[in-house]
Formats: structure tokens, C-alpha cells, sequence
């Protein structure tokens, strides 16, 4: 994001760690993070808001400088639903679309329909967009589930699993859990596309590659700690994963043991594999890729790092890989 120079950059980072009031301190992170490059969604998940409201802030960072930061009182326009009523709505869309909606999922048009029908609020697609917005929403792309997917198993082992890692701990006294999820995915010149900035009206072109060298990273991070491993490899077999865990047991400390998590593909629960000494390993429910946080890691590359690109072969994919 652009940040208009109203301010060195040495004398807002002083700024900040100066700062008492946390709201204010986050403001000024915002726009810090966005003098070093960040991303608006990278800035979202570093400050715990949404994107639409780091935004906001730099806007008013660029237009008003410091005083563009501070708190406002002002009244606005009141919103159109009362209190009850934005309880009522918000349980309207959380249900989802229903057989009456006659549409799959619902959108901003929808939501428009419901407000005049259910409510009889009037309102133009632009004014509900912010009502949404308001009430806590956003137009988010869905994560694929797959209709086999069992949701008692995994409620079951959501349950179980403080229980288990307890066990596990009582069976090594002498060191601290670490508790790691496990995860790989393949990118290559079958390369994808994602949103880019754009005119209005207009309809951007990307790169995006039909040819059909690709690479594996196998990855695995402590949401604890926030520690990472990785392993790049042209292929994915029995004999990858157990390079990878033999070298990620390495990485311990000899006072750790870590517990990783990961799926139930065939590469993971081959008898060829030897798991080390000092790590267990849990495996998710079948067909659950919601509860593996990798998953969200893997997203944020392909969206960010991996896509609208073109490479010319093996070695700048693994140039890309270790970028990210």
C-alpha cells in the first residue's frame, strides 16, 4: 500500500513502542508495516483486523498525517436495522441459503432481497455492502469440503485431543511438547491466477502456465512458537516423508518432543516408515483439511507468492519455493 511521507519512518517506530494506548499503537503499526511493503491481508492477520479497516487507516494516515489516527466521534448514518433486528439478520445469513432463496449461496443481491422482503428495508446494493460490513461480514471464497467428510469424527477428535497430548506428555516427563502440523503441497507451471488490482470495468490479464514441471514442499510449523521446517523435493513417496522426518527430529532440541499432525495419505501411514524417537505422530480424521492450519499457510503462498507467474523450469521453481 502506498504511505504518504508525513512522518520519517525512525520517528513513527518511536512513536509506537512510546505509545500507551493500544488502539492508537496499532494504528501506528499499520502504517509502519505499510511503509515496510506489507500487503493490506498480511497487515490484517499481523494486527487482528480486517483489511478493509487497515486500509481505512493508511487512507487517513495519507490524507491527514498523526491527526488522521486519532479516535472521531461523529454520528453518521444511523443503521437500518435495530438492535433485534440485526440479530434476526445476522441469523438469516449464517443459516444459509435456504430452498425459497433458490440460489446456492447468498450474495450482496440476495441480502438486498431478504432486507426488502423479510425486513421491508429499502436499500441500494452499495448501502448494504456496508450494512454487511458492519454486522461483521465479508464476501470470503468458501473452502472446499468433501462430501465424505465426517463431522462427529472430527468434533470427536477436537474433543479427545487435549486428552491425548496429555498422555503423550506423561510418557515424556523429561521434555516439553512441541506440538507441529504436518502438511504438503505441489505448485508448478500448471500455475493459477488470483485477484489483482484493476480498473473498474476492466478485465485484467495473467500469466498463467499450462506446462507440467512441478515441486512438493513439505512443511511442518508449531503454531506455539511460530518454528517452521521445510523440504523441497521433484517428487512425494515414503521415502521423501522419511527424509523429511529424520531430518526435521534433528531440529529438536534434545529437551523437546514433538507431536505432529497430519492426514492419513498413504505416503504417512506406510509400515515402511520409521517414526524417530522424539517425535509421535496423530493423524486428523479422514477428509479434513479444515482442521490442519497448513492449509491456511499454503493458501496465503499459492495466493501470494505462486500465482500469475510463469517458470521457466525446475530451478525457478524452487527459487519461488524458497522465496516464500
Amino acid at each position: 500500500m502506498y504511505v504518504r511521507q508525513h512522518e520519517a519512518f525512525a520517528a513513527l517506530k518511536q512513536l509506537e513502542r512510546k505509545e500507551r494506548d493500544a488502539t492508537r499503537s496499532k494504528r501506528l503499526r499499520i502504517v509502519i508495516l505499510a511503509m515496510e511493503g506489507w500487503t493490506a491481508p498480511a497487515i490484517a492477520m499481523s494486527v487482528g483486523l480486517s483489511r478493509r479497516d487497515c486500509q481505512a487507516w493508511v487512507r487517513r494516515f495519507n490524507a491527514e498525517g498523526l491527526p488522521g489516527l486519532e479516535e472521531r466521534v461523529g454520528g453518521g448514518r444511523p443503521t437500518p436495522l435495530n438492535a433485534e433486528q440485526q440479530q434476526r439478520m445476522q441469523e438469516r445469513l449464517n443459516a444459509g441459503a435456504t430452498a425459497e432463496d433458490r440460489v446456492c449461496s447468498l450474495r450482496g443481491g440476495d441480502a438486498q432481497r431478504i432486507l426488502a422482503s423479510e425486513f421491508g428495508v429499502l436499500r441500494s446494493l452499495s448501502a448494504v455492502y456496508k450494512l454487511l460490513h458492519r454486522l461483521g461480514y465479508s464476501y470470503l471464497r468458501p473452502r472446499p469440503r468433501h462430501r465424505k467428510a465426517d463431522l462427529q469424527a472430527q468434533t470427536a477428535f477436537k474433543e479427545q485431543l487435549p486428552q491425548r497430548l496429555e498422555e503423550i506428555a506423561k510418557t515424556h516427563p523429561h521434555r516439553r511438547l512441541r506440538v507441529f502440523f504436518q502438511d504438503e503441497a505441489r505448485f508448478g507451471q500448471q500455475g493459477t491466477t488470483t485477484n489483482v488490482w484493476a480498473r473498474k470495468g476492466s478485465r485484467p490479464s495473467a500469466i498463467r502456465q499450462t506446462e507440467y514441471q512441478y515441486l512438493w514442499v513439505l512443511g511442518a510449523v508449531c503454531p506455539e512458537t511460530g518454528r517452521g521446517e521445510g523440504l523441497l523435493s521433484p517428487c512425494l513417496n515414503t521415502d521423501v516423508v522419511q527424509i523429511f522426518l529424520d531430518q526435521f527430529s534433528h531440529t529438536l532440541a534434545e529437551d523437546e518432543h514433538a507431536v505432529m499432525l497430519w492426514d492419513g495419505a498413504g505416503f504417512h501411514t506406510s509400515r515402511k516408515l520409521r517414526v524417530p524417537e522424539n517425535v509421535t505422530l496423530l493423524q486428523l480424521p479422514a477428509y479434513s483439511p479444515e482442521l490442519n492450519p497448513m492449509e491456511n499457510l499454503w493458501h496465503y503462498l499459492k495466493s501470494h507468492y505462486w500465482s500469475n507467474r510463469a517458470y521457466a523450469d525446475y530451478e525457478e521453481l524452487e527459487e519461488a519455493a524458497i522465496d516464500a
